[in-house]
């Protein structure tokens, strides 16, 4: 089998609600994704796709991807879909960096692999577990909520109603309104529940151990409490809480590193900032191996970024999983058929072959490109 054709397609995605508040404050009320579909001379057609939130929260943007993904595309053209961990390593040499870029291209041949032998994309990433893992929501205000640690409450009970857990408030403003807010969703936590004080690297040290040890007492985990690696480590060393570390983990050297001065206890492996499916099972398997915590998790997206997102948290083993997410619920745009919808806390990957989808062409439209 070969791959014959790659096609790419740009598809906007509103948000379930409209722009909301972020450490930074308001998000867009619209972010555009990228989908792609890989097709081969075996008749069997694979999609990807990528979601990056650049300017504001990590590295890349939309237009790159797609001045990117025709030299990208290019490269895999003739090449046998099966081949992913040598493709991968061919195109870190001839295109560097720029990981979100490849992730579709290399979500889409796990999901051709998948659907030639038979398997669902799990079975291939190590095998599907089919463990209940908590269901973590990045706790949302839009512009009718009135910015109030009581109505933050409030919103995390409304979240809790629909089977999340775990809930992710965004720091980053002045560390006492920030523990205020802490203080009042840990006051309405049910027994298992969880608060992820999320500064999404925007605390300058000093605030972050004010706020750490204010609230040293409560069921919180800190994500992401700094900018740079330097900060986080000596965070650490005055916090008592567990760590949990996203926008600085981009690659199996960043576990390392962070592993190695004990800057956290927890890492976030986002499929678009590491680079795809091939390069995330590496790192999950490095973290296990460390004995640290994983959450798979991705930027955004649709039922396809959703869809990987699934069968990667099902081939983690729960023990070493904090929390998982459907992103399908953050936007409002169906891309594809067959996703298996979240009901409650109850939501996992499709056992169906590949990634278990068939794109809804109406949506995707004409491709922006068509590489052959």
């Amino acid at each position: 089998m070969k791959i014959t054709r790659v096609r790419v397609y740009a598809v906007d995605l509103p948000g379930r609600g409209g722009a909301y508040r972020r450490s930074i404050g308001f998000s867009p009320d619209v972010y555009s994704s990228t989908v792609v579909i890989i097709d081969t001379d075996g008749g069997i057609s694979g999609i990807g796709e990528v979601c990056p939130i650049g300017t504001h929260y990590m590295r890349g943007f939309p237009e790159a991807v797609r001045a990117g993904l025709p030299l990208l595309a290019g490269m895999v053209i003739g090449e046998d879909p099966f081949q992913i961990e040598k493709l991968n390593r061919m195109w870190d040499v001839k295109f560097r960096d720029d990981l979100y870029v490849k992730t579709p291209i290399d979500m889409a041949l796990w999901d051709i692999m998948g659907k030639a032998t038979g398997r669902p994309v799990s079975d291939l990433l190590g095998g599907s577990y089919g463990e209940q893992v908590p269901l973590y929501r990045s706790v949302h205000l839009f512009r009718e909520h009135e910015d109030k640690p009581a109505v933050w409450a409030e919103r995390c009970k409304y979240y809790r109603s629909q089977g999340y857990r775990h809930f992710q408030l965004k720091m980053g403003h002045e560390p006492d309104y920030d523990i205020e807010r802490i203080e009042a969703v840990c006051d309405n936590l049910e027994p298992g529940e969880l608060v992820l004080a999320d500064a999404n690297a925007a605390w300058t040290l000093t605030s972050a151990i004010r706020v750490a040890n204010a609230v040293k007492n409560l069921p919180v985990v800190i994500e992401q409490p700094c900018r740079t690696m330097e900060e986080c480590i000596e965070f650490r060393r005055h916090c008592t809480l567990p760590v949990k570390l996203d926008e600085l983990i981009e690659t199996t050297q960043d576990i390392i590193r962070a592993f190695n001065s004990g800057a956290m206890d927890i890492c976030c492996i986002k499929l678009a900032r590491v680079g795809g499916l091939t390069k995330a099972r590496r790192m999950r398997d490095l973290c296990i191996d460390l004995g640290l915590t994983v959450v798979p998790d991705d930027a955004w997206g649709s039922e396809i970024v959703s869809s990987a997102l699934a069968h990667f948290a099902e081939s983690t083993p729960a023990k070493f999983t904090l929390s998982k997410t459907d992103l399908t619920d953050y936007v409002k745009v169906s891309t594809a058929y067959g996703y298996r919808e979240r009901i409650g806390a109850d939501w996992g990957a499709s056992s169906t072959p590949g990634l278990g989808l068939e794109p809804r062409m109406n949506v995707l439209g004409e491709p922006v490109a068509v590489i052959k």
